[in-house]
This record gives structure tokens, sequence and C-alpha cells, in this order.
């Protein structure tokens, strides 16, 4: 009865000193010794720039100092979105602004709130920066970017130029600067072959890509499905095409190459001279692809007719009878009948492409660019096939004309990942050099 009194007595005075502890101290033991430890909480206001839940550790760096800092993480601390609601550490990517609490002298997370004072942009197309001017353009707006400025591709961090104008990306602001982007949607890129017969036309390829065919192209394309639409002339015709991120596809035009027709031309009188798209011709009779093309005729006595006319069908027919030059200051414009194909075509003045001295008229859709009479050169790396906004300029180092505006710069070599960047040339009187990393073997990709 006695010893059951003493156990009684000792858990009583047990309970009464638990008790008696007070919040944030704990009291540890050493030998008989008491010793009190107190924690020093402090938060911070930072950008997530790591995640490391294999290590437990989150890296970030102060959005008012740029300090770079290091805390501790485990699976208990709260991690809250602004409406103070759990979202757990998933909810947190790379290039979040968090406000985080943590034990100064532990450098343990007690918890992370997303930052109410952020603006987060989702969905944003025609991204560009310019790290030498520290901004960033998008949808036609410019903003200031912050000198620590971080930029991701999934998990992976990437430089804010290597994200591509085809991408669709997340921005952050924080202070009215931007301070991180995230990708989205990812851009691959789309090499076209047997395009001869479409070369000096136009290739649409999903959202916005609308280039020039050249014999040799690479275009960046934003990641999906889509119909490629190709136009040279009056033809066009189209393809489907997969693109996926950080890969090429390549789509074979052969199938939907430009038919040729052959027109004859019986023109009085015989003696006349024929001139297509300000080109003499040796005989009249004119092969060529399917499409419309400008037409004089010219003969010594008689009115110059000027006009066009399209070929589309295998095989076409035109009369053409030029009329006797009463007054030599009048031309008098011949009329023209049909081709004995089923499918009649007009000659028309409206619809010429080529003038009376024989030169030709801008084609509609050409753009005029600004060139500035100095030069870009992409120096690195070197060997790697170079291409600016998807037509081909020779291996690096190359030197090119400086067109002023924002620009896309693909590097290419076999064996290697393909790597694109988007430059901004300004009309400053000075020649550009770039250098870029060295592109990433596709065997070391693997490896990854």
């Amino acid at each position: 009865m006695r010893k059951n009194l003493i156990i009684l007595t000792i858990l009583c005075l047990l309970f009464i000193l638990v008790g008696c502890d007070s919040p944030g101290e704990v009291k540890v033991y050493t030998d008989t010794e008491e010793v009190t430890v107190t924690h020093i909480e402090r938060e911070r206001t930072a950008v997530v720039t790591d995640i490391d839940l294999e290590k437990d550790i989150i890296s970030f760096i102060d959005c008012m100092t740029g300090e770079t800092f290091k805390l501790i993480y485990h699976g208990g601390v709260g991690v809250y979105n602004t409406h103070d609601r759990d979202i757990g550490i998933s909810g947190i990517p790379n290039g979040s602004v968090v406000d985080v609490l943590y034990y100064e002298d532990t450098e343990k997370i007690v918890s992370m709130r997303i930052n109410d004072k952020t603006t987060v942009l989702t969905g944003i197309g025609k991204f560009s920066a310019d790290p030498d001017t520290n901004t960033a353009k998008y949808r036609g707006t410019s903003c200031t970017m912050w000198e620590y400025v971080v930029a991701y591709d999934g998990d992976e961090k990437i430089g804010v130029q290597e994200i591509n104008l085809e991408d669709q990306v997340t921005l952050t602001f924080y202070a009215n600067k931007l301070v991180s982007v995230n990708i989205e949607l990812g851009h691959g890129y789309v090499r076209l072959a047997h395009q001869d017969t479409y070369v000096g036309g136009m290739v649409e390829i999903g959202y916005d890509v609308i280039v020039p065919v050249t014999s040799d192209m690479l275009v960046a394309v934003r990641e999906g499905e889509y119909t490629l639409r190709i136009y040279n002339g009056n033809y066009s015709d189209s393809k489907p095409v997969k693109v996926i991120r950080g890969k090429e596809v390549t789509v074979d035009l052969t199938d939907i190459a430009i038919p040729t027709g052959t027109v004859t031309f019986n023109i009085t009188p015989a003696e006349a001279t024929l001139y297509i798209d300000g080109d003499v011709q040796d005989s009249h009779a004119y092969t060529n692809l399917y499409g419309t093309y400008g037409i004089r005729v010219t003969c010594e006595g008689y009115n110059t007719f000027n006009g066009s006319f399209k070929i589309s069908q295998p095989v076409n027919t035109f009369d053409i009878e030029l009329k006797v030059d009463e007054d030599a200051t009048t031309e008098e414009e011949t009329t023209e009948t049909t081709e004995t194909t089923t499918e009649s075509t007009a000659t028309t003045q409206s619809d010429s492409t080529a003038s009376t001295d024989g030169s030709t008229t801008e084609k509609e859709g050409t753009e005029s660019v600004n060139t500035t009479g100095n030069t870009i050169t992409v120096l690195a790396p070197e060997g790697a096939g170079v291409y600016v906004d998807g037509d081909y300029v020779g291996l690096a180092p190359v030197t090119f004309p400086k067109v002023v505006g924002t620009h896309t710069i693909t590097l290419y070599k076999t064996g290697y990942l393909i790597k694109s960047y988007t430059i901004t040339a300004a009309d400053n009187g000075e020649n550009d050099e770039h250098s870029f990393p060295a592109l990433t073997s596709v065997f070391d990709a693997l490896e990854d």
C-alpha cells in the first residue's frame, strides 16, 4: 500500500513539472542540470529556386537583398496559398514568391505561404527577354526584369534567352518587376524536305508561324498538332504535323509538290516578242509550276499587251491578238479567247505583276526589314549550323546582316540536341557578337 502511494506521488510531481513548461522552450537534462533551448523565428519573402525532396532542402533567393539561402523542409510543414488553404509542397513550383517562416538557429522551415502581393500571368505567348537592358516583352507590353530573374523549363533551370518566342509561359511579378518565368508549353522544330517547288513562297505552321520557304530551313514551333499550310503564288496545299517538345520533325512535301503545266500562246502578229515575269521568251510556249505569272507582248507598230495568266491545267492555250498602233500615244489592251482546256482563265491588266518596263512589283505578304548596315556574328559553338528565324545562314562562326528586332537563333549539329535562343538587335550603330554554350550530345542526354 505504501509502495503504491509513493508511485502515485512521483507521477503527480512529473505531471506538475510538465505542465509548468512555457511555449517555445525545450528542457534538456545533462546529467542533473536543466538547460532550456529557445528557437528564434525569422520570416523572409523569397523566390523558390529549387526543391530537393530527397535531401529535404529548399533553396531561395531573398526578394529584398538577392541573397541565396537554403532551409530544411519536412513533411509536417504547412504550405499555404493566399487564402490560407494548405496546398502542400507540390503546389509551390520553382519561381514562386513565398513568405517563409523558419527557425534561424536550426534553419528548419516552420511554414510557407504564397506571397499575396505577387502577380501571376498564365498562358503568355511571344515572350522575349533582353538581359543587356534588363527588360522583357510580352503581348506588346514591356516590363522590367528583376536583377536575379530565374527561368524554368519544367524542373530544369534555364536562361531567359533560352525561352523561344513560340513558347507559352507563366510570368510572376513582385514589386513591379518580373522575377520568374516558367514554360507551360515548349517548342520543337520543323524541317521541310523536297520543298523545291515552294521556295520563294510562304509556309504557315501552328498558331502564328508564317515564314518564307527557303531551300534549307529549320523552324521553331510550339509543341502540339497542327495543319501545315504552304503557298507559292496562287497554289497551296497542306499536311498534318505533330510537333514534340525539344524534338525535330521532318515534313516531306514530295506528295504535294506543285504540278507543272505548259502554256501555248497563239500570238498575232507571230513576230511579236513575249515577256513572262519580265524575262524575254525564245518561243511562244512556256512551261512552269501552277500559279499566276505576268505577261507582256510587244511588236513594233502595235499596241503593247500587259496582263497576267494562270497555269492551272497540264495543257493551256491562250490567243492574243495585238492591235495596230494607230496613235503612238495610245495603247489599247487586246482581248483574249479562252484556253482549250475545260477551265478558262482570263488575262487581266488588274492582276498584272509585270510593268511595261519589265520590272516586277513586290508580292503581297512580303514585309520590309529594317537593316542597319551593321552585322551580327555567332561565334560559338563552332561548327554548329546557325539558323536565323528558321533560315540557314552558315556554320559558326558566321556573320550576317543585322536587322532590327527580336530574332530566334537556332543551333543544329548532327548527334546533338537542337537549341535555340532569342536575341534582340538594336539600331545602335554597333556590330553584335554572340557566343552560346556548347550543344549537348544526344548520348549524354540519354544518360541523364
